[in-house]
């Protein structure tokens, strides 16, 4: 496993006992009380290698994956494909995190800092539904 986090925003103040991990091409549903040597609950395997580095997620259960290439997808739930994948700008994401709501996205590499809004015109976020042409472009920092 490349990271492991809860499988909702501040998830360690509930009594969820389920988590979210991903490898360089896998998103996983860990529960440790399964009773067998693999816990994974739900996957999603990739064919290729999307190179998956760091995920964080929302209150609602919505995720993010930030990977070595530099971008960015956003899922609402494990198993099926993102709802939006966010180009980055060519250097490898160290760490993601998002506001508790999921309306902001904030994604650092070795030299600078990404602020994404993820809000559509219709209310929605990227997690939600496909952002399309209104996909945002990054704001570096």
């Amino acid at each position: 496993m490349r990271h492991i986090t809860q499988k909702w925003k501040n998830g360690q103040t509930s009594d969820e006992n389920t988590f979210l991990a991903i490898n360089d091409r896998a998103i996983y549903t860990l529960d440790p009380r399964i009773n067998k040597k693999q816990k994974a609950a739900q996957s999603k395997i990739y064919k290729t290698n999307p190179q998956f580095n760091k995920i964080s997620t929302t209150l609602t259960g919505g995720f993010a994956i930030g990977s070595l290439d530099g971008s960015i997808r956003l899922y609402k739930e494990v198993g099926q494909n993102a709802k939006t994948l966010l180009p980055g700008l060519g250097d490898p994401i160290r760490a993601v995190d998002m506001s508790v709501d999921g309306t902001w996205i904030v994604a650092t590499t070795q030299t600078y800092l990404l602020v994404i809004p993820t809000l559509c015109s219709d209310g929605k976020t990227g997690f939600e539904t496909r952002m399309g042409k209104e996909k945002p472009k990054p704001k570096k920092l």
